[in-house]
């Protein structure tokens, strides 16, 4: 159904605005949007991940985590609730000439996982394939 309605003519930040303002009301306590500063953030329980600032909070506390571990966070997050295959991530977060050991990839989401601590559940293996962020 309708939830806004816009009159013409409108400029392109009223519609950022209200999109936002719609992904607020619909997110029920999970949501992945630009706040007013231009950072996109990830908030979902005690699980707050903003990209751009390049930040993870657990719990409100700022979680120490390698860099590899917060490009592949943010990679899953940007792709959320879509099984990832291996090869993808080792392309997007490793690059494109990345040609290393597959065990890597698991080394690191074991890392990653125990950094989430009790939002580790997020992350969901998917067998044969890959990973998807459930967040």
């Amino acid at each position: 159904g309708i939830d806004d309605y816009v009159v013409k003519p409108f400029s392109s930040k009223e519609i950022m605005l209200r999109v936002n303002a719609i992904l607020r009301r619909t997110a029920k306590g999970d949501s992945s949007v630009e706040n007013s500063d231009g950072h996109i953030v990830f908030k979902k329980e005690g699980l707050i991940a903003d990209i751009t600032a390049y930040r993870v909070i657990i719990d409100g506390t700022q979680a120490d985590m390698a860099p590899k571990e917060y490009d592949l966070l943010f990679f899953l997050i940007r792709n959320k609730n879509i099984a990832v295959p291996r090869e993808k991530i080792l392309t997007e977060v490793w690059g494109y000439d990345y040609y290393g050991d597959d065990r890597t990839l698991d080394t690191h989401m074991k890392l990653l996982r125990k950094s989430l601590g009790p939002y580790a559940h997020f992350i969901t293996t998917i067998r044969g394939l890959g990973y998807r962020f459930d967040g």
